[in-house]
């Protein structure tokens, strides 16, 4: 069964499009009066053409258009910081939208009244440990009260669909986060998130992250948990070792209940646990050669049980040339597998610069006990014209139970103006 094509209000898209290149078009106006001496306005732009096959099977030709910038006036307590993408795809495609479209993935000003206060109003990313969100709000950072830093955030959740963006004031997130500042190698901060779903509360969570460095050791640690469905929903327990300064060994333990906002119909539905025991170690022989290898004890739910074994080397035979490779067993819940994975990445001469790489695995269905095989190769490439100007290109093919070829690829140009 095909999903559903993305459908909007003509009148909604239509504007949403005309804020967009809005947006661009003024950007590019701006930034071409900027002198290149004062440096007070920094324009990155991508131009990308990707074509290949969906997942569905048909054929997509896409021309994007990536665009940030910062502007920040000399001696001025402000600046502002934006960056959005424009596409098309001119295909006729079943699942995303036709003609030309856009997306404003943050457009900010930040705003300094005090020395150790920061303001920041417009599109941005918000990332506490009690939750992350996109949202069209407000933050404020307020540093330096003894040892402790205070970050509270609050405004629209905004949310991604394929080809849409959907803020409403009801679909609410609220974010208070207090950090240790200036003691030591210590890391420590606690948090609350509160989200509403069309003004009815739907997560109320607690986040507490933790790290300590010494000169051999580390513990570290983050737990989630949320007050509504009175769960945690992350739990993640570590301690980093270091006996010499060529070997780190790694213990761990991580805890995840996939929760859903209690106004979701998926919140009535029974779910399992999932828990990972994971020991590790990285050891460097010399300089040219790294050894890793680890082992995971996956558990899901109450009895389900698997193992997975991993090992991988790092080689750095000549200075313009880094090759890595690993392979891993899995034996176990929901079938025996195994697969390797190898990179490479070389420099030719001092402009460009060539890679590429090799995916197989094995695996088998929990309801088809038949064994199948996936396979991924991909090349690459990147040129720099000038020190404010390249261009790249990569190439791939996967090959597995759904395809017998599903080729992509991207030529991409990126400026600094």
């Amino acid at each position: 069964m095909r999903p559903e094509k993305f459908r909007d209000s003509s009148g909604k898209r239509t504007l949403h499009r005309r804020r967009v290149w809005g947006f661009l078009v003024a950007t590019l106006f701006v930034s071409s009066f900027a002198h290149a001496a004062d440096k007070t306005f920094d324009v990155n732009t991508s131009t990308q053409f990707l074509w290949g096959d969906d997942m569905m099977g048909q054929g997509q030709s896409v021309v994007a258009e990536y665009l940030r910038f910062n502007y920040k006036p000399q001696g001025d307590t402000i600046d502002v910081t934006g960056y959005g993408r424009a596409w098309r795809d001119y295909t006729d495609s079943e699942i995303r939208a036709a003609g030309p479209l856009g997306r404003i993935y943050y457009l900010y000003m930040d705003y300094s009244p005090l020395e150790n206060t920061s303001l920041r109003f417009g599109r941005q990313f918000v990332n506490f440990t009690a939750g992350s969100a996109i949202l069209d709000g407000i933050r404020l950072d307020v540093s330096g009260l003894g040892p402790i830093g205070v970050t509270f955030a609050e405004g629209a959740d905004v949310q991604f669909s394929l080809d849409g963006t959907q803020s409403r004031l009801g679909n609410h997130f609220i974010g208070l986060n207090f950090r240790l500042e200036n003691i030591r190698a210590t890391q420590l901060g606690v948090s609350y998130v509160q989200r509403y779903d069309d003004w009815d509360v739907s997560r109320q969570d607690f986040g507490l992250n933790f790290r300590r460095s010494w000169a051999y050791f580390s513990p570290y640690g983050e737990i989630q948990y949320d007050r509504v469905s009175a769960d945690f929903s992350e739990a993640l327990v570590g301690l980093d070792v270091f006996p010499t300064s060529d070997l780190m060994l790694k213990g761990e333990f991580y805890h995840s209940y996939p929760l859903f906002d209690s106004t979701s119909i998926y919140s009535v539905f029974a779910v399992d646990s999932y828990r990972e025991y994971l020991v590790q170690a990285d050891y460097s022989i010399s300089v040219p050669l790294g050894l890793m290898a680890s082992y995971t004890r996956q558990i899901y739910g109450d009895s389900q049980e698997a193992n997975v074994y991993t090992a991988g080397v790092n080689l750095h035979p000549v200075e313009r040339l880094n090759l890595k490779a690993s392979v891993n067993r899995r034996t176990g819940y929901a079938g025996h597998d195994w697969g390797f994975e190898t990179t490479g990445d070389c420099k030719v001469g001092e402009r460009l610069s060539l890679s590429a790489g090799a995916q197989y695995d094995t695996y088998e269905r929990p309801d088809d006990f038949s064994e199948n095989y996936a396979t991924r190769f991909w090349v690459g490439g990147r040129w720099g014209l000038r020190n404010d100007l390249s261009v790249s290109a990569r190439l791939e093919d996967d090959v597995n139970e759904n395809f017998t070829n599903l080729p992509v690829g991207r030529i991409t140009v990126d400026w600094a103006l």
